[in-house]
């Protein structure tokens, strides 16, 4: 069945009403430890881990006219950082916060799904987008096929100072070619 996604899926599974539920490791940890997601409903421990599908990635493509190529060049520039209250709305404030960037102050916010932010960036209505999912996702597949892009990486040091506020991340590799247009290997964070 359709859902709401990862917090979602949590009440579901807390409620009852599902036994089991695909659910981003990230968002797991917010329910256990009431946190992000989850501040207002408190800690949940009605659920364990069953198995890891697939490495979440949190990628950051930006449009190649843009500038930026690492994660301090969002400073000043127009992001799309998920739906607002969403997995990857968490996932993007995570790796801002490693940067010393806030989403209110530093850049100028957008809120919008995977699809939304590739049709923005293709028409340059945005610089950079967080996108949380495999790799490939189709959203950055369609958008590298059609548009200049960049995927950035984050270096050791940020990804160690997002370790330490958040430590379900751990580093990821996307290998080189993995996205037609996208040419070079890329370093990520995963929520793992």
């Amino acid at each position: 069945t359709s859902t709401g996604a990862s917090k979602a899926n949590i009440l579901d599974v807390d409620d009852g009403v599902s036994q089991l539920a695909t659910v981003q490791n990230d968002v797991m940890y917010y329910a256990a430890n009431g946190t992000d997601l989850f501040e207002s409903d408190g800690k949940f421990d009605t659920f364990s881990t069953v198995a890891c599908l697939y490495a979440e990635t949190c990628q950051i493509i930006a449009s190649a006219d843009s500038g930026i190529q690492t994660g301090a060049a969002l400073k000043g520039k127009t992001v799309s950082i998920g739906a607002a209250g969403s997995g990857v709305f968490y996932n993007a404030l995570d790796i801002l916060g490693a940067y010393g960037l806030d989403y209110e102050t530093d850049i100028n916010a957008q809120y919008q799904d995977f699809g939304d932010s590739a049709d923005a960036l293709q028409d340059g209505k945005i610089d950079a987008a967080f996108v949380v999912a495999g790799a490939p996702t189709v959203a950055i597949t369609t958008l590298a096929t059609s548009k200049d892009a960049y995927l950035v990486s984050l270096d050791d040091e940020h990804i160690a100072a997002l370790q330490e506020t958040s430590p379900y991340y751990s580093k990821y590799v996307i290998p080189e070619g993995t996205y037609e247009g996208v040419p070079e290997t890329t370093t990520v964070a995963v929520s793992a």
